[in-house]
């Protein structure tokens, strides 16, 4: 067997290795998809670094080719072996190797031209490699084990702590999200709470108020009742300020389907029995709680309607 038949077959079982492995461990065996990092940490404005040596481990995704390749860039597909063999053929007679091209994200680099290249590298468990570096800059401190949702989710967390100071006004409850868009949802419910105290008391009630009110009066009851029921178990890896926002939909919802009061317990045993991931996927969840809004909403007024779109928008 060829030298390079065999180091194609070893990547390739190093791939398949990763992969199962990774079922196990729950460790991430995907390369990061860079538009996604892009668009979900906002990234703009980019320079051009110039030429440097990159250490391959901080090498953690790619521009187009993250699906193709493990996170160690092991090759998955067969159809990547003559690209990957020509490059690993040239490499090993001492062919000189033009630079990839990076995007630096923090401390992590992804993958915008050379995804073979970096692949036959790892094999040879070579540890740097040479690369034009452009860089996006960020003030997420992202590292080459990062989660990025993770991360994203925790900066939202701090901002919302920050903003509303909820831990030090209200240091009973416990607010802690696992979507970082869903913090912006519970801003918005905790400022139409304040409207409503405003016109109920005909005064402009501050905000810090309004939070405090929100918290013992709205929160802290329905999240009893979550614990009551202990729906929690239900929605595994998520959290109760989760099902939180999830009951008072799901509240509104009922209510609009049946035109009558519902109860927040009643609303949360219907969560559980009818969302359960257990049962239903997430994707599947969403997809569900979107027709059912849709449904209903052709029952209401145009005005009932535009805020029921509005509910469910994402």
């Amino acid at each position: 067997m060829k030298a390079e038949t065999r180091e194609w077959q070893q990547a390739r079982r190093a791939a398949f290795v990763q992969d199962v492995l990774a079922a196990f461990t729950r460790r991430p065996a995907d390369l990061l998809p860079f538009e996604e990092v892009r668009q979900k940490l906002r990234l703009i404005d980019e320079r051009y670094l110039g030429l440097q040596d990159i250490a391959l481990d901080n090498i953690v995704g790619s521009v187009g080719r993250y699906q193709d390749f493990t996170r160690a860039f092991g090759p998955r597909q067969d159809s990547l072996q003559d690209r990957w063999r020509r490059i690993q053929r040239l490499s090993t007679a001492g062919g000189e190797m033009p630079p990839i091209e990076l995007y630096k994200v923090g401390q992590v680099y992804f993958v915008r031209d050379g995804n073979h290249r970096v692949s036959v590298a790892r094999q040879q468990r070579t540890r740097a490699i040479r690369a034009h570096v452009w860089e996006f800059e960020t003030q997420l401190p992202l590292q080459p084990d990062t989660d990025v949702d993770e991360l994203l989710c925790s900066t939202a967390h701090a901002a919302f702590e920050r903003q509303t100071q909820v831990a030090r006004l209200c240091p009973d409850v416990t607010v802690r999200l696992t979507e970082a868009d869903a913090y912006e949802h519970l801003l918005a419910e905790i400022g139409a709470y304040q409207r409503i105290l405003c016109q109920i008391d005909e005064r402009q009630v501050p905000f810090d108020e309004a939070l405090v009110l929100w918290c013992e009066m709205r929160y802290a009851p329905i999240v009893e009742i979550i614990r009551q029921r202990d729906v929690l178990q239900e929605f595994p890896g998520r959290t109760e300020t989760d099902l939180y926002l999830w009951l008072c939909r799901n509240q509104q919802e009922l209510e609009a389907y049946f035109a009558s009061q519902v109860l927040m317990a009643e609303a949360a045993d219907d969560l559980a029995k009818r969302f359960s991931q257990r049962s239903l996927p997430v994707r599947r969840v969403k997809r569900t709680a979107r027709r059912m809004a849709e449904a209903v909403a052709q029952r209401l007024s145009r005005w009932q309607r535009a805020a029921c779109r509005a509910l469910w928008r994402e």
